[in-house]
Order: structure tokens, then sequence, then C-alpha cells
């Protein structure tokens, strides 16, 4: 019998994170449950979900925590200076994310929730954050005339950057090219910038 929980809620909660991470990076999203994850904190599933809503609020916590090691993928190590080649290194760092996090990476844009409740406020935030990153260090290199424009230009390239990635997460790049992800990432930055 599930023992009751003996931690704080925000422990909990992050114990819960971890391990749904866990789960999702070894079987994907079909080897997270409820039960697994009560199993793993120790505790029943109705106590699981006196964490979390459900387990769609669960799986958006573990999307929440990937787009935070996104952002940091992206933007801890310093940018080349020029515009351009900072430009390109941001998209093949995002390659690599991709690559390297898999059924995280996945996770993120595939989850289909089972309810129709929007997306929450403070998760909507924290991916404008992540954008708004990524515009700062492409608007030097790119001809936008106004902050519409180049929001325009720098939503078109990125799903461009991440389309390259998620065909290549998925190894199904091959389907559309025989050339590396990384070699089609920059290829598409410099046809981009011309």
């Amino acid at each position: 019998m599930p023992r009751r929980m003996p931690h704080d809620h925000d422990e909990m909660r992050a114990r819960a994170v971890a391990a749904a991470r866990a789960a999702v990076a070894a079987d994907g999203l079909a080897g997270l449950t409820a039960r697994r994850i009560a199993g793993e904190l120790g505790c029943s599933v109705g106590s699981l979900y006196n964490l979390f809503v459900d387990l769609d609020d669960l799986v958006l916590h573990v999307a929440a925590s990937v787009v935070d090691d996104m952002h940091a993928a992206l933007f801890a190590a310093p940018l080349p200076a020029e515009p351009g080649a900072a430009l390109t290194e941001l998209a093949l760092r995002y390659v690599d994310f991709a690559a390297t996090r898999g059924r995280l990476f996945a996770m993120v844009f595939e989850h289909e929730p089972a309810h129709d409740r929007p997306t929450p406020r403070w998760h909507l935030d924290r991916i404008e954050r992540l954008l708004a990153r990524v515009q700062a260090v492409a608007a030097p290199a790119l001809p936008a005339t106004d902050a519409a424009d180049l929001r325009a230009e720098v939503e078109v390239l990125w799903a461009s950057v991440h389309g390259i990635a998620a065909l290549a997460q998925k190894d199904k790049l091959g389907f559309v090219s025989a050339s590396d992800p990384k070699h089609l990432a920059r290829r598409l930055i410099e046809t981009f910038l011309r």
C-alpha cells in the first residue's frame, strides 16, 4: 500500500516532475502514467492528483522544465559577435538539443491534452521569453523594417529550424534530404539571410 506523502507540496511536485521526465526520456509519452509516477513517489494516485490537476498538468510541468533546459542550452554559452554567425550557432544548438533530448523534445511538441483548458499564462510566458531571446539574436541579421516584420521573419525562420530538428530527431529527415541536419540548418540560415 502506498505510504502517505511526508514531504512538502513543492518538493513532491519537483520529485513528480523529475520522475515524469525520467519516464518520458526512457519510454516516451506512452510510458508516463499516473500509477507509475505515484509508485516512484511512494504515494497513491489520488495523492499525485493533489499535486497536479491531472496527467496533462504533469506533462505541462515536464514540458516547462524542458523549455527551461532548451533556454539554457541555447543561451548559456556566448554566441559569436557577428550576427549571421550568432544566428547560425543558435540554430545548430537547437538541432543538437533536439538530437540529445529525444523523447523529451518530442513530448513538448507532440503531446495532445485530453482537455480543452487553455495553456496557462505561466507556460506561454516561458515560451515567449525563449522566442524573445531568439528574436534579439536574429534582429541584427535580418532586414526587417519594423517590429511586426521582424517578429514574422523570426517566426518563419525558427519554424523552419524546428522542422529540420524535429524531422532529424524522429529519423525522418531522409524523406526530404540526405544531408546532415546541421548542414541543412546552416544552409537555411545562409539562404534566409541572402
